[in-house]
């Protein structure tokens, strides 16, 4: 019996030494030449899904208003209180009971100063304006009495005729019939219009 087990014990052990040195581990792909290490496949990538480009949006500033020789942009001398009301540029519209009984509308939000009807076939006579708007000559709020004659050398003035201050009027080049209103404080100009010849709602 102590024999018999003691074979048993070698025999197995024999068995799993021969097992250990015989058992190969079986890798996929080509078999590496000896004595170099087998490569190992790259794992597969999925490539993640790039991004949906969004399209670039570039904020611009909205040109300056230019007053003249026409009118202000959308709006147009002569225009009736319908069209002017139909460029989205004025409101609050309504007629004022002095005078030749005018009707005048302020501009809407972003823009400041107004217009002008006379009440006949005239229809949209004044538009006057602050801001940032100009005229095609480049003169604007702040502009001196120099520039304005240099701009309009047919500039005068009507109403108060100091030396370099008071209201004045120009003619207004590209269009024969509308004249600049301009009024010049200490040497600047303060206000700025254009009105149609025969209005009747300005002096």
């Amino acid at each position: 019996m102590r024999k018999v087990g003691l074979a048993a014990v070698m025999v197995a052990a024999a068995f799993v030494t021969g097992g250990c040195g015989q058992s190969v581990e079986r890798l996929d792909g080509a078999a590496a030449p000896d004595g170099v290490g087998a490569t190992s496949p790259s794992p597969s990538v999925t490539p993640s899904p790039s991004p949906s480009a969004k399209p670039t949006v570039t904020r611009t500033s909205a040109a300056p208003l230019v007053l003249g020789p026409l009118g202000l942009g959308k709006l147009r001398l002569g225009m009736t209180v319908k069209e002017a009301q139909a460029t989205g540029m004025i409101t609050g519209y309504h007629v004022v009971n002095y005078g030749a009984n005018c009707g005048v509308a302020d501009f809407r939000a972003g823009s400041k100063g107004g217009v002008f009807f006379t009440p006949n076939e005239m229809g949209l006579s004044n538009i006057y304006a602050y801001g940032g708007i100009s005229t095609p000559e480049g003169i604007r709020l702040g502009s001196t009495y120099q520039a304005v004659k240099e701009a309009y050398p047919d500039f005068v003035f009507v109403i108060d005729d100091r030396a370099t201050e008071g209201n004045g009027i120009a003619d207004t080049p590209g269009n024969s019939k509308a004249r600049y209103a301009i009024t010049i404080d200490n040497g600047k100009v303060t206000a700025l219009g254009l009105g149609a010849e025969g209005q009747l709602c300005q002096e």
